[in-house]
């Protein structure tokens, strides 16, 4: 009986897997994430970093891009701005239309 089974299993192996048969792919996708959302969490994780002051900016989104639009008066804020932007799920492009506004101007 033993030499049977195994007999039965070694052809059902030979017999599984037709060279001619394409494999099975599994596609995944990400999540869209409406754009109100995208400028809410951007204007949380600005508002949560510590260095970054983002008083004087608004949030704007549109398909994913995130714009950006005011003026700052530090020139660091205006690499936080958009390193803090990127960073949020469900932002495809950050367009920085940030000025930067010196006290002494």
């Amino acid at each position: 009986m033993l030499s049977v089974l195994w007999g039965a299993a070694s052809v059902a192996q030979q017999t599984a897997a037709p060279k001619n048969v394409l494999a099975e792919i599994t596609v995944t996708g990400r999540k869209i994430i409406p754009d109100e959302e995208v400028s809410r969490q951007v204007e949380s994780a600005l508002e949560l970093d510590p260095v970054v002051d983002n008083r004087h900016v608004t949030i704007t989104t549109k398909n994913g891009i995130v714009t950006i639009e005011g003026f700052v008066q530090d020139a660091w804020d205006l690499l936080a701005l958009r390193r803090v932007a990127k960073r949020v799920a469900g932002v495809k492009r950050v367009v920085n239309n940030v000025e930067l506004v010196l006290n002494d101007q």
